[in-house]
């Protein structure tokens, strides 16, 4: 099992502040409260003991219900390789996680045509390859959707591509419940069956509402996901300065009150049901009328988030590495090192959208392979340093004296490999070697080992039995659902 980085400790707001947060989220949840469209939803929370307005279809949810869905969620979980315990993640606060792509993106980064275009199930195969060989990527989400296949049954070809191509966890996509038991079949039948799914859970649910305050008939496969044993992600997405005010304070107290109401419609509906927080703090630009990704805002509000969550006590995902640059270049490379560097010192336990260019629009294997280096990277410097009479090194530096030579030192080839960093993909070559080379940008060497690893992938081996069970499940999709 894979316990993660050790998130860090990063704050942008006080102690006061959170709780002032955290209170005038409370505040929201009884005024103005939510609307519901389902009736199934006024039903639970109004059992549960929430004021339910039916002919208003409003929710408003008290304080004592929240401190007990709080306390009602599980603090950690195990999300499962798919009968691979080595993709096995330890999900809690303090262990930090990272994941390729988001949901279903329209378009796909052509690298050898430069630009973007429409993808195939093919390039959903690849990209899932990519994700699956690169060490540091933990769980794997799409790039690109199936955009060969017909507009109502992409999703679960998407799905399919994944399931037979990588044994780390992925995240569904609940809407309405038959669209969602339909999916939750297929993940089924990749995973040897409903049981063994619901014993060692290998996707999270990702469950969206509508921003702000707002839950549709479209949520209702929430209800399945949670009595079929799969983690949810509750994932509101309020706009700054469209659909949320326009400050980060009052964006991220919206985007509050919204994961408080998940973590309680959840426990309503089963208590004791493993849940994370998904509080999308975007930004609405208001030059371009775009979703930004990389904006040090919605950055400010994603930690402000995790702080909220170590209060609740509860595992937190959110966006780290995604970008608004249409290519992998070095605005791109800037704007994914400052998400996933932010994220991974304030503690985020999963962070999402490694590879995904162009406001989610399209992601790129080699955007993924770049990020993968970054975590690297951003491993080692989690990792800190230790500080003790050895690694002092004081005896070591009076032996040197005044010569100053520390590579014929015992204590150098004792430690240098554990507190320096290497590289993989990286390169530290003098301008010659670069030369001599091939000169090559980054971008290239990224592109070439995506190129190695689909050389050398193979589909994985699913359990006896599972390569029909997953076939007929996806028929049997498509025919429940016309395209």
């Amino acid at each position: 099992m894979k316990l993660g980085a050790r998130g860090g400790s990063l704050t942008v707001i006080s102690e006061t502040d959170v709780e002032r947060i955290y209170r005038a989220s409370l505040d929201l949840l009884m005024d103005p409260g939510f609307y519901s469209e389902s009736d199934l939803f006024l039903d639970i929370f109004s059992k549960g003991g929430a004021m339910v307005d039916r002919s208003a279809r409003t929710i408003r949810v008290p304080e004592e219900l929240v401190d007990w869905a709080i306390q009602s969620a599980p603090k950690s979980f195990t999300l499962h390789g798919r009968n691979d315990p080595a993709m096995d993640l330890r999900i809690e606060l303090g262990n930090t996680f990272f994941g390729m792509g988001g949901t279903s993106e329209p378009l796909f980064w052509d690298y050898e045509l430069r630009r973007s275009r429409q993808p195939t199930k093919q390039d959903m195969v690849n990209n899932t390859r990519v994700g699956h060989a690169l060490p540091h990527i933990n769980f794997v989400q799409t790039l690109c959707m199936s955009g060969d296949m017909p507009i109502g049954h992409t999703f679960f070809h998407d799905f399919d591509a994944i399931f037979r191509n990588t044994t780390k966890p992925t995240v569904l996509n609940v809407l309405e419940r038959p669209f969602t038991q339909s999916l939750l079949a297929i993940a089924a039948a990749a995973s040897g069956g409903e049981e063994v799914l619901r014993q060692k859970p290998s996707v999270l649910a990702m469950v969206t509402p509508v921003s702000p305050f707002k839950i549709a008939i479209m949520n209702e496969g929430i209800i399945d996901a949670v009595m079929a044993g799969v983690p949810i992600m509750y994932s509101p997405g309020p706009l700054m300065g469209a659909t949320a005010p326009a400050t980060v304070a009052g964006t991220v107290v919206l985007t509050n009150a919204e994961v408080l109401f998940g973590i309680v419609l959840t426990q309503l509906i089963k208590q004791g049901a493993a849940v994370v927080l998904k509080p999308d703090t975007d930004v609405f630009d208001m030059k371009t009328a775009q979703v930004t990704y990389g904006s040090p805002e919605q950055d400010l509000g994603k930690v402000a988030m995790v702080q909220l969550a170590k209060q609740y006590g509860l595992p937190i995902y959110g966006l780290g590495g995604g970008v608004d640059s249409k290519l992998p270049d070095a605005q791109a490379a800037a704007e994914a090192m400052e998400t996933l560097l932010m994220v991974s010192l304030s503690g985020m336990t999963m962070c999402q959208s490694l590879g995904t260019l162009a406001f989610g629009m399209y992601g790129s294997p080699e955007m993924t392979v770049m990020c993968d280096e970054m975590v690297f990277m951003i491993k080692r410097i989690l990792d800190g340093f230790e500080v003790n009479d050895d690694t002092l090194a004081l005896d070591v530096i009076r032996k040197a004296g005044f010569e100053g030579n520390f590579l014929k030192q015992a204590h150098t080839a004792r430690h240098f490999r554990k507190e320096m960093f290497f590289p993989s993909l990286f390169r530290r070559q003098t301008s010659d070697e670069w030369i001599k080379a091939g000169s090559k940008a980054i971008d290239q060497i990224a592109h070439e080992k995506v190129l190695h690893i689909l050389d050398k992938a193979i589909p994985i081996e699913l359990p006896p039995g599972a390569d029909t069970e997953l076939e007929r499940a996806l028929q049997h999709a498509m025919d429940s659902h016309p395209a």
